[in-house]
C-alpha cells in the first residue's frame, strides 16, 4: 500500500518566492470561466468581509442532500481559476462553494479564513428556502478544498474546525515555516508536483509530516512532473485528470462512505510507475 522515493529539497527564500508567484500567476486572476457543463448549475452568493466572491455549484437534477466543499484557488487567483475542479465536484454529487478572498494579493489567513466563513455559508444555505440547495445539503459531511494559498488556508481552517468537518483535500499548499505545524483532525490529502517551483519539496515534507501526526487517516501524492501551473492556467490541463481523480476519491471515501473509493486512491491512474516521486496512503 506504500511506495514512495526519496524527495529532493529545494528552497526558496521567501521574498523570491512570493515574487515568483506574484509574477507567474497575475495574468491569470481574472481568467475567463471554463465553459459549464449542462449538468452542473450555479447560484451566486452574496460576499461577505471574508470573501467579495462565491458562487454555489451543484448538480442542476438535486436528489436528497448531497455532501458539500468549499474551495478556493490561490494567490491572484478568483474562483474561476477553479471552477474546473468545482463543475467536476458538482458533477460528481457534491455542493460546492467557491470563492474569492477580498484580497487576491493577501497573506494566507484570508484563504482560512474565506474557508471559516464558507462553512458557516453552507450550514445557513442548506436551511435557506431563497436558495436551490436549500434542504439538499447534508451538513453532517462538509469538507475543505484549495490549492496553494487556498491549500493553506484549507489545513489552517481544518486546523481550527477540527472534526467539524469531514475531508480536507490540500493542492500544493503554501504555508510560512511558522505556520507549517499545523493540526486537522479530519482525513487531510495533500498533493504537490516534484517540478513546483514556488512550493518547495522541503515546505511539503514538514507539512505533511504534521498533518500525519494530526489526522489518522492521510495520503500524500507527489507528481513527478507535477508543476504548480497546472492547477490555474486554462491553457496547461497536464494531470488534470489524475488530480481531479485523487481529490474525488479523497471525498467519496471521507464524504460519501464509498469503500471502493479505496482502490482508486492505493492505485491512481495512469499507473505508470514513474508518475509519483511519492505515494503513501493510510486510509
Amino acid at each position: 500500500m506504500l511506495c514512495w522515493h526519496q524527495i529532493k529539497k529545494r528552497i526558496i527564500p521567501m521574498n523570491k518566492l512570493l515574487s515568483a508567484i506574484a509574477v507567474t500567476v497575475a495574468t491569470s486572476a481574472l481568467a475567463a470561466p471554463l465553459s459549464a457543463s449542462a449538468d452542473v448549475c450555479q447560484h451566486e452568493i452574496a460576499p461577505t468581509n471574508a470573501y467579495k466572491e462565491a458562487v454555489l455549484f451543484y448538480p442542476c437534477d438535486l436528489d436528497g442532500a448531497l455532501p458539500a466543499v468549499t474551495l478556493t484557488g490561490g494567490y491572484s487567483n478568483t474562483y474561476r481559476n477553479l471552477q474546473w475542479l468545482a463543475e467536476d465536484m458538482a458533477e460528481a454529487g457534491y455542493v460546492v462553494l467557491a470563492m474569492t478572498p477580498p484580497n487576491i494579493y493577501g497573506k494566507v489567513e484570508q484563504w482560512r479564513d474565506a474557508h471559516l466563513e464558507g462553512q458557516k455559508t453552507l450550514v445557513a444555505v442548506a436551511e435557506d428556502n431563497d436558495t436551490p440547495v436549500a434542504k439538499h445539503i447534508d451538513t453532517d459531511r462538509r469538507g475543505i478544498a484549495g490549492f496553494s494559498m487556498g491549500g493553506g488556508g484549507t489545513l489552517l481552517a481544518g486546523s481550527i474546525l477540527k472534526d467539524d468537518v469531514k475531508a480536507l483535500a490540500a493542492f500544493a499548499p503554501f504555508l510560512l515555516e511558522e505556520q507549517r505545524n499545523v493540526s486537522p483532525t479530519a482525513p487531510t490529502l495533500v498533493i504537490a508536483g516534484e517540478k513546483d517551483l514556488l512550493i518547495t519539496n522541503e515546505s511539503i515534507t514538514q507539512i505533511y509530516d504534521h498533518v500525519q501526526a494530526s489526522a489518522n487517516k492521510n495520503m500524500i501524492a507527489i507528481y513527478a512532473d507535477g508543476r504548480h501551473q497546472q492547477w490555474y492556467r486554462a491553457e496547461v490541463t497536464k494531470n488534470r485528470e489524475s488530480y481531479t481523480e485523487l481529490a474525488l476519491a479523497w471525498l467519496n471515501l471521507h464524504l460519501k462512505n464509498e469503500p471502493s473509493a479505496q482502490t482508486t486512491l492505493k492505485a491512481p491512474t495512469p499507473p505508470a510507475e514513474d508518475t509519483f516521486s511519492r505515494l503513501e496512503a493510510h486510509l
